[in-house]
């Protein structure tokens, strides 16, 4: 690691271990106490900065050659299958939008392209979604700690993270917003008063529209983002 530098570049909620060990851990929405040795472990749950400060620490760690992926998928978000999708398929040039991602709003626009693709090199990608027993995921991190290529051939990539204050991405409500679906009301955006319910609205206008679907089950109502 360079001296010049403080791994890892950006804060967030991880915990820091072992940073000359291969293994980094992701457990997505939630904290797990996981025992087994590691260079770093933390959430992740949004699906476009969350992602971007993962793949600024992991690349300015040429150490890190693995990522395991697991605990709870964010609902909405995806995040999970959102960095699945972007270590598979990286990102459009253009639009910076993640190819074939399912998240609400999955674009990568403060990394620049080449750490993106330093990222989908240097490590294996290790899905384990919805993975939540700790001895299970220490289990994973010990099997693929075996096979550790050692440091990946270039060395630390160091970008300055700063997020855009770009309004582009910024979600906003341009249409009626389902409150409480089980009372059946709804926001009006256009007068500002709580009305009839609607089945969905849309909330952003950046490159398509997003509607939010209402879906209810025994753990709640989820409003889940799709492009239209």
């Amino acid at each position: 690691m360079s001296k010049n530098h403080e791994w890892p570049p950006v804060p967030g909620d991880f915990e820091v271990k072992d940073p000359s060990h291969c293994v980094a851990i992701c457990t997505l929405g939630k904290k797990l106490e996981v025992s087994c040795e590691c260079a770093i472990i933390g959430t992740c749950k949004t699906e476009n900065i969350g992602i971007e400060r993962v793949i600024i620490n992991v690349i300015s760690n040429p150490n890190i050659r693995f990522l395991i992926l697991t605990g709870p998928e964010v609902p909405g978000h995806l995040t999970g299958r959102t960095l699945s999708a972007l270590h598979k398929n990286g990102v459009d040039s253009k639009t910076r939008k993640i190819i074939d991602a399912e998240g609400a709003i999955p674009y990568i626009e403060n990394v620049p392209l080449e750490g993106i693709e330093r990222f989908r090199e240097q490590v294996e990608l290790i899905e384990m979604i919805n993975t939540l027993d700790p001895l299970e995921i220490e289990g994973k991190s010990i099997e693929i700690a075996k096979r550790n290529p050692g440091p990946f051939s270039e060395t630390a990539m160091w970008i300055e993270f700063q997020a855009s204050s770009s309004e582009s991405r910024k979600p906003r409500i341009t249409a009626d917003t389902v409150l409480l679906p089980e009372f059946g009301t709804v926001f009006d955006y256009s007068s500002s008063l709580v009305t009839k319910s609607e089945s969905h609205s849309v909330i952003t206008e950046h490159p398509t529209p997003i509607v939010v679907e209402v879906r209810t089950s025994d753990s709640g109502t989820l409003l889940i983002g799709k492009e239209g």
